[in-house]
């Protein structure tokens, strides 16, 4: 059992591993309209960040943090990668808010019928001002 726990973890950081890239942060969006209501996105080159969705209201319908497995906090070249369930939602439009320490950025997302899809280019995109010493 513990071997294969090992092995397991091992092929874990393995595949993270080859998905690294040190472009600086990006945030990027894959999805594809699906007929299950599924959105998938990805936060390329940071460890942490908070993400939100929104309604057209502005009233806040899920948030969460999201990190990689990267241990050194100085090396920020994993991606995290996020699928959301967005069948319980009525159609209409809706937000996506990813905020990381450097940006903020918001994607629109449209469910129409039985699909989502996320807007090829960010609704708006904010970059935070970083006090260095």
């Amino acid at each position: 059992m513990k071997k294969i726990i090992k092995l397991s973890f091992v092929l874990i950081v393995v595949l993270l591993a080859m998905n690294t890239r040190a472009t600086g942060v990006k945030f990027s969006k894959n999805e594809k309209a699906s007929s299950k209501k599924m959105v998938t996105f990805a936060l390329n080159d940071i460890n942490k960040a908070n993400v939100s969705i929104y309604d057209a209201n502005n009233k806040l319908l899920h948030t969460e943090k999201v990190y990689t497995l990267n241990l050194n906090p100085l090396k920020s070249n994993e991606k995290i990668v996020k699928t959301y369930d967005l069948n319980p939602l009525a159609d209409g439009i809706y937000y996506l808010v990813a905020e990381s320490n450097t940006k903020i950025v918001k994607y629109e997302i449209l469910v129409v019928n039985e699909t989502a899809t996320i807007m090829s280019d960010p609704y708006s995109e904010v970059h935070k001002t970083v006090a260095v010493k």
